[in-house]
């Protein structure tokens, strides 16, 4: 995406590695303290981080695409947690790697772009594997429909469940970028969109060109995000695109846009997410009755 802060791990400015290094360092400064005085798992908000995961998932970033470069940022969960989303994080990577490499399925050959072609391999490996193969692909098979196109067996790439795997990357970014806020207790609804057109003239100017992009991995991942702090009364929003293997290019690869609108921070008396929903309509998720967060802001007293 020209000018929206993507680049190879090796071919980052000095600037931008200043800015990454600086944001590596805070991150492992919140890891250490989150660790040391036994906070609880980001995702559920809940039970005790016993565990971690990975930003972005390392399902999406396949082994042969990494180098001694490669960093992932980690962030705290319950066991509970991280394996319940392994199988979507599974799913999720099974409907990247169809959606960005449709033209070369069709065409019946290997993508030809090495970032694709590794993630093509990897789905591959993932079904084919020996002790992972059979119960893969049962996860898969609620998902198989016939492509209208072809007659092909197809996976639906609209019903595959995604949106677990989606929330827990836009609750990581947002407890590592408001320095270890929980996104949960704020009980948010969601509006998750898919296949997001990111080279539209609207989407570029109020969203890429207004956004945070210190979380990228090459060409492969870029996150672009707009987070509400709690001390400015905006606790628990979080405006997140997902854009996968795009080349540095808009409308290319895999988007995603995931917004949590806080049920519990009122503005004027109405919740961000009533004021959300009158925005984008009905949400994607409901908000969940858990947690304690309460954040009330009246702009009348500010």
């Amino acid at each position: 995406m020209p000018g929206v802060g993507t680049c190879r791990e090796d071919e980052m400015t000095e600037t931008e590695e200043e800015r990454y290094r600086a944001l590596r360092r805070m991150h492992q400064q919140l890891l250490r303290s989150w660790n040391r005085d036994a906070r609880p798992c980001i995702v559920c908000g809940e039970r005790e981080a016993n565990d971690k995961d990975h930003l972005p998932p390392k399902v999406l970033f396949p082994a042969t695409l990494r180098t001694p470069k490669t960093e992932f940022f980690t962030f705290p969960v319950c066991r509970q947690c991280n394996n319940s989303s392994s199988d979507e994080d599974f799913l999720f990577s099974v409907a990247l790697s169809l959606w960005v490499n449709q033209d070369a399925i069709l065409a019946d050959r290997e993508p030809t772009d090495p970032d694709l072609l590794a993630l093509y391999r990897q789905t591959q490996g993932h079904l084919d594997d020996p002790k992972e193969s059979e119960r893969r692909r049962t996860l898969l098979q609620p998902y198989i429909g016939s492509d209208p196109r072809t007659g092909l067996p197809a996976v639906n790439l609209a019903k595959l469940p995604v949106n677990r795997t989606l929330t827990k990357i836009a609750k990581s970014i947002y407890w590592l970028h408001t320095g270890g806020d929980i996104l949960q207790p704020y009980a948010p609804g969601w509006w998750i969109r898919r296949a997001v057109d990111s080279s539209q003239p609207e989407f570029i100017a109020h969203h890429l060109k207004t956004s945070n992009a210190e979380l990228h991995w090459g060409d492969r991942f870029i996150s672009h995000f707009k987070v509400g702090h709690a001390k400015d009364g905006v606790g628990g929003l979080i405006i997140c695109s997902l854009h996968f293997y795009t080349g540095r290019t808009v409308g290319k690869g895999m988007s995603w846009l995931a917004i949590a609108a806080p049920s519990r921070t009122t503005v004027d008396g109405k919740s961000l997410y009533e004021l959300s929903r009158t925005m984008w309509g009905n949400p994607t998720i409901e908000p969940e009755e858990q947690g304690s967060a309460n954040n009330t802001i009246d702009n009348d007293e500010e």
